[in-house]
Formats: C-alpha cells, sequence, structure tokens
C-alpha cells in the first residue's frame, strides 16, 4: 500500500517538477502553452492506468488525492488548453476589440461559480464533513457526464465532485490571466507603448511556492494598501513583476498548508540569510 501511494507521489512530483520548469520560461503561451499541455496529458495518462485499478485502504488517501494531488495538477491541463485557445482566437485589433472579446470569458467563469456556489464555498472553507461523498470513487453527479473532460469518464478515475474542484481551480488561474490581460491592454492603450518596455528584466528563479510565501506573508501583515488588496491581485502585480505566473496562489497555498514541520521554509531561510549578513558585517 505504502508503496503504490510513494509511485503515484513520484510521478506527481515528477511531472509538478517538468512543469514548473516549463512555466519558468514561459514567454509565448501559442508557442509554449502544447509542450506544457503534452506533458500533462502524458502524466494523467500515466496516473490513470495505475488509479484506475487500485483500493486505497485507507479513505484519507482516497481523499487526499481526489481532492488535492489529482486536481492540482488537472487544473493546469485545463488552464493552460484554455489561455491557448484564448489567444489563438485572440483578436489583433484595437484596445476595445480585444476587451470586449477578454470580458466575455468571464461570463463562462461567473456561470460556474454562480451554478455551484454552495460546493465552492464549502470547499474554500476548508470543511471537511462531506468529503466522503465529495471525493470517494463511486458516489458520481449526474453532472459528471454534462461537465466532465475525457479523463474524467472512467468512474474508476474520478469521484462525484474532483472535476469541480479542477474547474475551480482552473478558473482561478484564468481569471487572474484575463486580469493580467485586461490591465496590461489598458496600460498600453493609455501610454502607447508596451508595459514591458518601462520596466527592468527581472524574472523569479526560485521555486514557486518560495514566492507565494512571500505574497501570502505581506498579505497577512497588510503591508500593501493597508491589506485592502485581495491575494489574487497581488499575486498576479508579484507575478507579473517577476515574470512568473503566479494564477495558482490558491492551489500553492494548499501545498504549503500540507508540508510537515517548518511550514514557511523559504520566509525562515530569508531571515538567516539576513542575519548572517548583518553578522558577517559587524564582524568586518
Amino acid at each position: 500500500m505504502e508503496k503504490y501511494i510513494s509511485e503515484i507521489d513520484l510521478i506527481i512530483n515528477k511531472l509538478e517538477g517538468a512543469i514548473q520548469k516549463k512555466e519558468l520560461g514561459l514567454n509565448d503561451v501559442l508557442t509554449d502553452a502544447p509542450i506544457i499541455i503534452k506533458l500533462l496529458e502524458s502524466g494523467f495518462e500515466e496516473l490513470k492506468l495505475l488509479i484506475s485499478d487500485f483500493h486505497f485502504e485507507e479513505k484519507s488517501d482516497e481523499i487526499l488525492f481526489f481532492k488535492v494531488k489529482k486536481p492540482r495538477l488537472f487544473s493546469k491541463l485545463i488552464y493552460y488548453q484554455k489561455i491557448y485557445h484564448i489567444e489563438l482566437n485572440r483578436p489583433v485589433s484595437g484596445f476595445q476589440v480585444q476587451e470586449c472579446f477578454l470580458k466575455k470569458e468571464f461570463e463562462q467563469i461567473n456561470a460556474f461559480y454562480n451554478k455551484n456556489t454552495e460546493f465552492i464555498q464549502y470547499y474554500r472553507s476548508g470543511k471537511t464533513l462531506m468529503d466522503e461523498f465529495y471525493f470517494i470513487r463511486g458516489k458520481n453527479d449526474i453532472e459528471l457526464n454534462l461537465e466532465s473532460f475525457y479523463f474524467e469518464r472512467d468512474p474508476r478515475f474520478s469521484t462525484a465532485f474532483d472535476f469541480k474542484v479542477t474547474r475551480l481551480l482552473a478558473n482561478d488561474m484564468l481569471a487572474a490571466y484575463l486580469n493580467n490581460q485586461l490591465v496590461r491592454l489598458k496600460y498600453q492603450e493609455e501610454n502607447s507603448y508596451n508595459i514591458d518596455d518601462t520596466i527592468p528584466y527581472a524574472k523569479w528563479t526560485d521555486k514557486k511556492t518560495a514566492l507565494a510565501e512571500i505574497i501570502y506573508g505581506i498579505h497577512e501583515a497588510k503591508s500593501i494598501n493597508a491589506g485592502n488588496i485581495g491575494i489574487k491581485m497581488l499575486a498576479t502585480i508579484l507575478g507579473n513583476t517577476f515574470k512568473i505566473d503566479m494564477s495558482d496562489i490558491y492551489q500553492i497555498f494548499l501545498e504549503i498548508r500540507s508540508r510537515k514541520g517548518d511550514r514557511t521554509t523559504y520566509l525562515s531561510s530569508l531571515i538567516k540569510s539576513l542575519n548572517q549578513k548583518m553578522e558577517a558585517a559587524d564582524n568586518r
């Protein structure tokens, strides 16, 4: 059992590592997104073969897989497919036409949120009372066949609600992406030049979880606008500044929360590094 779980985690960790490397080098959606999509599709085929005939002895392990692990990756696949098609079909004409096109994408996101308000509140509040119904196989939702993705058609690889979590996380990332694109469009229209031309190139080269620790730390300390800024907007601002997509900020936070021991490893390392620098300066 433990060996099997380790094999599942090995595939997931390997896939996440490969995706993160590709994300760090993501410059053009039309060129780079298909590579990420193929990696994810291949990884999910491998996971499906492993999971479909596997029986989790512990319900907690099955819930963890379908509530956290699978949606965390699956949402990336949906997200990258979505932004690829958005950029593929995006108008090349004026600001207002592009703005209208991007805002229409929000209609689908809002429709999903409105349709699934109760479940979204349950998931985001961290409740667990209904987890056995939502994230154990064999309790399929009738809506699954209407909303499902091709990886979801096999009930051996899906639960009643893991796809809703996937859609929610993908929509969160997509909303951040759309907001970022709208901000850039507006800025370019008002200033008549590309926003990137005015900012010195600075790319985040550490782990995304490291930047997420900073983002959440700043947000909880209310250091920006006295706390009157949403976590997604703050993630978008810092992600744009450092040329890294932080639209999956909620997913990253779940990963940070699940750590054992010191959960703020990067912030702890910053404190240690700064103290060492000051001590070295004192000893000169």
